[in-house]
């Protein structure tokens, strides 16, 4: 068995690193993924260039100040962009790191629950292959890049709960950096300390106190950098306000969307029978058909799926305009797919085990057959976000023949639309690209460069006068665009 999850681990890893590899090597383009690996590329490009002038990465070269949220992502990313000279496969592969990381850390909090190692490499196949993990599991953002600074500060609390704590130097930095990484890690470490209080353990509740104070200690980093940023914290409370308001019935509207691309009827049927008998069902770990520890107290997927549901929902629920805009926003649901998985399998092991013979292969062989064609499927799916960051694509050779900014806040083309945050086009070009309506472009100096995103495929004048198009993308002096458009 050990076997069988070393190699369900390295075929998720191999096949996220396949999935992403039409867009990981290749620049920031017109998507979600353009637009948020760019907006965290200039932040860490403005901490190479001075990083105390730029804040450590808040303030962009453009002078744009960008802190809404833990700075550990910008200074790793920081880190791997000055070492390569900003590859775009090195500036994501804190990402893509964290991602594969993700993967051994869940793995490691299942079989620290007591379960056996099939049923957590049926989970993680489950959970590895949703369209949300191939997708967005190479994309620059905080949900991302905190999964497994708060799967580790989970994995303390659950040996805390479990009266078996790490040392304590091991607890306070892991809700150190897990208060670092990002708003929902830190979320996930304040639900998890707070658990270890209900221990039946002395150690175990001592443990937590000490991982809420690594956790009170990043939050105070954080707070300090977005003050010095800002040079206010009055702002993020803005921020979150404006995250929080929204329409309920549009917001479910786009949840309902959101769900339905990136994880499916099917997994979202698994997640919910998974989670259900987490919760409601004792763990029963069987010697017959696993090797899975012996239970101790608090072992077992209870806390550990009640924990990870928490947190999604409320982050999902507290922050609504930003998830119904986001479509990653519960990037987090992966790792509690991966728990419910696991729960749904091991509730099946217990049962085979109380079968005959036959019935009890029949129903194990059943179950087998049912992640492999889950496994296979999502490994063989392209969402509609996917289909969207390869489209995106096309903004990138077009980006590349704009004139080089010659200071990071001249703005060198002119984007048409109404959005005046630009950070894909801003990073290709070294400047601070501006948007502007139909009826502004109309009264531009003939040779400022207009980027235009197409409506469908540009006319045949339009790609004779550009001087950049690929697909739907274009580059056009603006005296040309007036002149076709009259």
């Amino acid at each position: 068995m050990r076997v069988l999850l070393a190699f369900t681990i390295v075929a998720l890893a191999a096949t996220l690193v396949i999935h992403v590899s039409p867009w990981i090597t290749k620049g920031f383009g017109y998507s979600t993924d353009g637009y948020n690996g760019a907006m965290w590329g200039l932040g860490a490009r403005g901490a190479i260039e001075d990083p105390i002038g730029n804040r450590l990465g808040g303030v962009h070269p453009s002078g744009y100040r960008y802190a809404n949220h833990p700075p550990l992502l910008v200074w790793t990313t920081a880190v791997t962009g000055g070492l390569t000279d900003e590859r775009p496969v090195a500036l994501r592969a804190p990402a893509l790191l964290a991602s594969l990381v993700a993967l051994l850390l869940l793995a490691a909090l299942l079989r620290d629950a007591g379960f056996g190692l099939g049923e957590i490499a049926g989970g993680l196949a489950v959970a590895g292959t949703s369209a949300m993990f191939l997708t967005y599991g190479a994309m620059l953002d905080t949900p991302v890049l905190s999964l497994p600074f708060g799967l580790a500060a989970i994995g303390a609390a659950q040996r805390a709960w479990q009266g078996r704590p790490p040392p304590a130097p091991v607890l306070v930095i892991a809700g150190l950096l897990a208060a670092l990484a990002g708003w929902q890690s830190l979320l996930a470490v304040v639900v998890g300390a707070a658990l270890t209080l209900c221990s039946p353990s002395t150690d175990g509740r001592r443990a937590g106190r000490i991982l809420g104070a690594g956790a009170a200690a990043g939050l105070a980093i954080t707070l300090a950098w977005i003050a010095w940023v800002k040079g206010t914290l009055l702002a993020l409370g803005d921020q979150a306000a404006y995250r929080a308001g929204i329409d309920t019935a549009q917001w479910l509207d786009r949840q309902q969307t959101h769900a339905g691309d990136l994880y499916g009827p099917v997994l979202l049927v698994v997640a919910a029978v998974g989670l259900v008998l987490a919760v409601a069902l004792p763990h029963r770990p069987n010697p017959a058909t696993s090797d899975a520890p012996m239970p101790r107290s608090w072992t077992g997927a209870r806390p550990l799926a009640g924990l990870l549901a928490s947190v999604v929902i409320l982050y999902t629920v507290i922050f609504r305009e930003a998830s119904a805009l986001h479509d990653y926003w519960t990037f987090w649901g992966v790792a509690l797919l991966a728990v419910a998985a696991t729960a749904l399998l091991h509730e099946v092991v217990h049962v085979a085990s109380r079968l005959p013979r036959p019935a009890a292969v029949a129903v194990q062989s059943l179950a087998v057959v049912g992640v492999v064609v889950l496994a296979l499927s999502g490994a063989g799916h392209r969402s509609r976000a996917d289909q969207s960051i390869q489209e995106g694509l096309g903004a990138v050779p077009v980006l590349a023949a704009a004139p080089r900014a010659s200071s990071p806040d001249q703005a060198t083309i002119v984007v048409r639309g109404p959005e005046q945050i630009l950070p894909w086009a801003d990073f290709a070009t070294g400047g601070r690209a501006r948007g502007a309506l139909p009826a502004d472009l109309a009264r531009l100096p003939p040779d400022t460069m207009v980027f235009l995103i197409a409506n469908g495929d540009p006319s045949p004048e339009v790609r004779t006068a550009a001087a950049a198009v690929d697909g739907r993308y274009v580059l056009i002096r603006a005296g040309d665009y007036q002149r076709i458009v009259g």
